[in-house]
């Protein structure tokens, strides 16, 4: 007896990040994100350090350039995927006259005030990340930090971030002592990284 085999059946991805990608894909009514390029992937945008405010960062990234951000619009583009592994931030020292980084420095080191702010994540404008302190993520307290300089959050769930869906992550910082150096601005980073994919019109590699 022969027996007919499927030629449409679909490899397995061993990987679970993948595999939410893919089925959030299939549910947004994408099925062709599969076959796109698969990749390590990162967004971030910095605003400047205030005290007692909300940043939205990601909202208006549109008017940031390099350094201060890697991407020029708040969504991905047709084919990109994200899931969202890990979330952190960052200070660095801007000095005013010549726009020279002149620090780049943890929470740890530069703002520890600044663990006391709470951030959420939202996708076009559904939250699905509810606010979570930044407590989190301070090396004494991060549960996969594994050493006294580790405040890089992992998330327990992978959030996808799906092509042409805006995304803000909204950062509550509350009243706090910001670094006074004469000269020189501080700003906050917001970088969000995990497995990804990327466009491959031909063929993937």
């Amino acid at each position: 007896m022969q027996v007919k085999r499927n030629s449409k059946s679909s490899v397995i991805p061993s990987s679970s990040e993948i595999r939410k990608i893919v089925g959030a894909s299939n549910r947004f009514g994408n099925p062709g994100i599969k076959n796109q390029q698969l990749t390590t992937m990162e967004v971030f945008h910095y605003l400047p350090v205030a005290s007692n405010v909300t940043l939205d960062f990601f909202r208006n990234v549109n008017t940031a350039v390099f350094p201060f951000s890697n991407i020029q619009i708040n969504s991905l583009q047709v084919g990109e995927t994200m899931v969202i592994n890990r979330i952190y931030f960052d200070v660095i020292e801007v000095v005013d006259a010549t726009g020279v980084i002149k620090t780049v420095g943890t929470l740890e080191t530069l703002f520890p005030g600044a663990y006391l702010s709470q951030f959420s994540w939202l996708n076009d404008n559904n939250r699905v990340i509810k606010e979570i302190g930044l407590t989190n993520m301070k090396p004494a307290h991060n549960r996969k930090g594994w050493n006294e300089l580790n405040d890089v959050f992992h998330l327990e769930t992978d959030i996808t971030i799906q092509p042409l869906i805006r995304f803000i992550c909204q950062l509550q910082i509350p009243t706090v002592t910001i670094p006074a150096n004469a000269g020189s601005t501080y700003y906050i980073g917001c970088h969000a990284q995990g497995t990804g994919t990327l466009l491959a019109p031909r063929t993937t590699y």
